[in-house]
């Protein structure tokens, strides 16, 4: 960004040394260890509705007005449903919650875990 507009002999260096001393960009840093990337596989299922994994696929063509669809799989069974939401769909207007109401838990009661994707839709607090 800053050679964008400014250029001097050694910018480059000093933009780097400059960024790895300050404060929130040293805590804010990811360990690069190859184990922290390791997918951790999921615990096998005792029971066919007790877990349950919620992705998002998101952008899109509009169809029907809607740009977003919400995929629920059962871990046991691999029953799989496709919720369709609207783009602006968030925890906190419980849009995603009340569509999972209605399309999974009035067919089969509320499962004991959920897994996602950390998606910011599940930081409302209706699921927490």
């Amino acid at each position: 960004m800053i050679t964008g507009d400014f250029y001097w002999k050694g910018s480059t260096d000093w933009v780097n040394h400059y960024v790895c001393s300050l404060t929130p960009c040293q805590q804010a840093k990811v360990p690069q260890d190859a184990r922290f990337w390791l997918p951790n596989p999921l615990q096998v299922s005792y029971a066919a509705w007790a877990s349950t994994t919620v992705n998002f696929i998101t952008q899109l063509p509009k169809s029907a007005g809607s740009t977003l669809i919400m995929v629920v799989v059962y871990n046991f069974t691999k029953i799989t449903f496709f919720i369709i939401l609207e783009q602006k769909a968030t925890a906190r207007d419980s849009d995603v919650a009340e569509n999972f109401l209605m399309a999974v838990w009035k067919l089969h009661s509320l499962p004991l875990q959920i897994i996602s994707d950390m998606d910011v839709k599940f930081a409302g607090e209706c699921w927490g």
